[in-house]
């Protein structure tokens, strides 16, 4: 485990997946797990390649294995695909591999787990995102260090039936419906910004001139 300070790198235009990488090698990291929505996978790829997040992806549900959902996550990345791309993971033992030396943090909805705005960021961390309709498996939360909650207003919030659902094949209730919770995409957007602010107050801090 690395304690190292983390870095941004601006990333040159047209640049590959590889040099992405090179260009930020201790950078922190979203592991997308099991998510159905092309549109949040493209969302989520466009906001990561703005403060240099790499993604992994783990596709349980087969999205990237089909062309139209494929040309919208690429149409919603706005060129990040093309310009950063995403590691795929395609079974429990690459998760596995992805995940060593690496610290895993969980997005939650549950209050009691530590607020993002006390979270410290480290060089290195892994922040999982969940299926849109289920989160994330137990199994995973179970191999999390820490549980990360974004702190929202109290409320009941439960989900009218969509007329163009995410997956239209679904028969059982959205877990933990009625719950006041975050769109995955905005999740993400929010953990990028989170991240980037405290690099910046921690610069600011360093630079500041010591008073005596």
């Amino acid at each position: 485990m690395t304690d190292a300070p983390l870095v941004f790198e601006v990333l040159e235009p047209g640049g590959d997946a590889a040099r992405a990488a090179r260009q930020a090698p201790m950078g922190l990291q979203f592991l997308l797990y099991g998510l159905q929505s092309p549109i949040n996978i493209g969302m989520i790829l466009r906001v990561a390649e703005t403060y240099g997040f790499g993604v992994s992806i783990y596709d349980q549900h087969s999205v990237l294995a089909n062309a139209d959902r494929l040309a919208t996550i690429r149409d919603f990345s706005c060129g990040a695909l093309a310009r950063r791309g995403f590691q795929m993971l395609d079974d429990e033992a690459s998760l596995t591999r992805a995940l060593r030396g690496r610290r895993l943090i969980a997005t939650s909805i549950d209050a009691k787990h530590c607020p993002l705005p006390s979270y410290e960021f480290r060089a290195g961390d892994l922040f999982a995102l969940g299926n849109e309709y289920d989160g994330l498996p137990d199994a995973l939360l179970r191999r999390a260090a820490t549980l990360l909650h974004i702190p929202m207003p109290a409320g009941w919030a439960p989900k009218p039936k969509a007329e163009r659902p995410i997956d239209p094949n679904r028969t059982t209730a959205v877990a933990n419906d009625g719950q006041p919770n975050l769109n995955v995409a905005m999740t993400a957007g929010i953990v990028c910004y989170a991240a980037y602010a405290s690099m910046l107050a921690r610069h600011h801090a360093a630079a500041a001139p010591s008073r005596r």
